[in-house]
Formats: C-alpha cells, sequence, structure tokens
C-alpha cells in the first residue's frame, strides 16, 4: 500500500510539473524576421478549481472582456531592449521600456525560437506571460488544464489555464506603429516602472528615543505616476476620528536624485531605504516616516480597493 500511495504522489506530481511549464508551438525565424511590432490578439485565462457539480469559474478574456478590453502591442527590437504599451478599459494607452533576451536554436543557432521580455516589476521571469514561443510571425505560449485529484483530501481538482497569441501586425521596431493605432502614449522608462504604484504611510517612530508617536490616520495614500512629464501626485486620506470622509489633495512630484533613489513629494525629500530598496523614507521633527508600495496600478479603482481595506467594518 505504501508503494502504491507513493507511485500516485509521484503520478500527482509529474501532472503538476508539466503544467507548470505550458507548451509552445515553435518555428524558429532568423533575428531579421523576428524583429517588429506585435499586436496581442488572444489572451485569455481561467484559475485553478475544485471540480463541483453545477460550478463552472469564469474564464477572463482580456481582449473581448467589457470591462478589461486590452489592446497590448510588444516591439522586439532585436536588441536587450524593448517596449510593451499597454491600454484598457480603465487605464489610458501607455509605453513602458522592457527587457528583451531571446533563445536560439540548438543546432541552428541563426534561429530564434523565443522571445522573453520583463519590465522592472517582473524582472527576469521567465514563465506564463513573460516567454513567448516564435511560430513565423506568431508569438504565442498555452498552458493547458489537466484534471487531478488533490493528495490527502480526494477533492476533483482542475489546474489553472492560460492561452497568449500575439500577432506580428509591421515591422517597426519603435513605438511608430503603436502611437499611430493608440494616439499620444504616456510614457516610463524602465526604472520609473517599476517606482510607479500606490504607496502608503505605514510606519512612524522617534528617530531618538524608544516609542511610536500616535499616528491620526485612518489611512494615508500617495499616488505615484512616473511617467515622463507628470510633475504631480495626489494623495489620499482619512483621520482615526472620521474614517469614513476622505481628504483629497495634490502635491508637486519630482525625481529628485534622477535614478528614484530619492523622490519630493510637496516639500518633503524622502529617500529609498538603503538595505532593502523596498521603501522610502522620511526623517522630519524629530520622527522617522517609512512609505512603502501597496499597489502597482495607479487607476482609481486600484486606489478605492487600497481604501475598502482601512475602513473598518461596520455592522
Amino acid at each position: 500500500m505504501r508503494k502504491l500511495r507513493l507511485l500516485s504522489i509521484a503520478i500527482v506530481m509529474a501532472v503538476l510539473t508539466s503544467t507548470l511549464f505550458g507548451c509552445y508551438f515553435i518555428k524558429g525565424q532568423t533575428m531579421s524576421k523576428v524583429k517588429g511590432t506585435y499586436k496581442l490578439t488572444h489572451y485569455t485565462y481561467t484559475r485553478s478549481y475544485e471540480r463541483r457539480e453545477g460550478y463552472t469559474p469564469r474564464t477572463y478574456n482580456y481582449i473581448e472582456d467589457e470591462d478589461c478590453l486590452y489592446e497590448d502591442y510588444l516591439v522586439v527590437t532585436g536588441s536587450g531592449t524593448g517596449y510593451y504599451v499597454h491600454k484598457d478599459v480603465n487605464t489610458p494607452a501607455y509605453s513602458k521600456e522592457v527587457t528583451l533576451s531571446y533563445e536560439y536554436n540548438q543546432e541552428d543557432s541563426s534561429k530564434v525560437e523565443y522571445v522573453i521580455h520583463n519590465d522592472a516589476i517582473t524582472i527576469n521571469s521567465t514563465s506564463d506571460v513573460n516567454k513567448l514561443g516564435v511560430n513565423g510571425k506568431i508569438l504565442n505560449y498555452q498552458k493547458q488544464a489537466i484534471d487531478y485529484t488533490q493528495l490527502f483530501t480526494n477533492k476533483p481538482m482542475r489546474t489553472e489555464a492560460l492561452s497568449i497569441r500575439w500577432e506580428k501586425v509591421s515591422d517597426a521596431t519603435d513605438l511608430s506603429y503603436a502611437k499611430e493605432q493608440l494616439g499620444t502614449l504616456k510614457s516610463y522608462d524602465y526604472k520609473a516602472f517599476g517606482v510607479r504604484g500606490i504607496y502608503e504611510l505605514n510606519t512612524m517612530s522617534y528617530i531618538e528615543g524608544e516609542g511610536y508617536p500616535e499616528n491620526p490616520y485612518q489611512y494615508y495614500f500617495c499616488v505615484l505616476d512616473t511617467a515622463q512629464g507628470v510633475t504631480k501626485a495626489k494623495t489620499y486620506y482619512a483621520l482615526r476620528e472620521t474614517p469614513n470622509e476622505q481628504v483629497v489633495g495634490e502635491v508637486t512630484f519630482a525625481n529628485e536624485s534622477g535614478d528614484w533613489t530619492s523622490v519630493k513629494v510637496g516639500n518633503d525629500t524622502w529617500n529609498i531605504e538603503p538595505m532593502w530598496q523596498n521603501y522610502y523614507i522620511l526623517e522630519k521633527d524629530g520622527v522617522r516616516y517609512e512609505a512603502g508600495k501597496v499597489m502597482n496600478g495607479i487607476t482609481d479603482a486600484d486606489l478605492q480597493y487600497m481604501v475598502s481595506c482601512r475602513i473598518p467594518m461596520t455592522t
């Protein structure tokens, strides 16, 4: 029985492991043919779920669903950097600089078989949406759902499913084609996109001595849009005494250091924490303030979601 159980576990693990890597349709091309602008023409996703009668999870069609309506372009330059352009129903069109890397056919090094793109958030990811197979003028990735029985609980499960297809629409290796389709694009360089997001004032402490000053805020968020030419940031807060009364403000904003290690918001200069470099610090009037990014998105929906998480529940 023990050997049979171990065999069953091994089979299930093999099935699940195979789904992690997905599959590609590959017909390698020379770099001269791969270079150009690609449009996202198919993007669907269904999460993993327990199979039970009467239940079917939503399959997201990010291009056609009315609450998504993605229009994305990937500019493959043949070099180590390129561009990713995104627009959806809630987000005006913008471009971000991305890193590009390529994998070649092992027997014919002139043929590109994979294109890998990453921004300052995903960095070096080679999974799911970041690694695409070259099939003629198509870039693709697919992860088929597989049925299995969960170990120990014996629940009938189905793995997630994902399907992505990009089609080459232009030989342009700059943003010219995307701009023709979408008009003016808000632009982010590589580092700027990594900083973009919603920040929350989450820690206050005395610089000297022990203890913490009283925090008067129920929440305090600052939305930083780090696109080129943006010079204003919005603030949203509520006091503990009046947690349901939101105060909205606008302050000046600048990349003071040039490399985003310090930003000036209003009259205050915030410096990146030197060790972990994942939040900003302000020391002022004997108090040390810390603000960290809690959301990469900057839409009103993103902001209101974060606010809803900080409002006390009422009965």
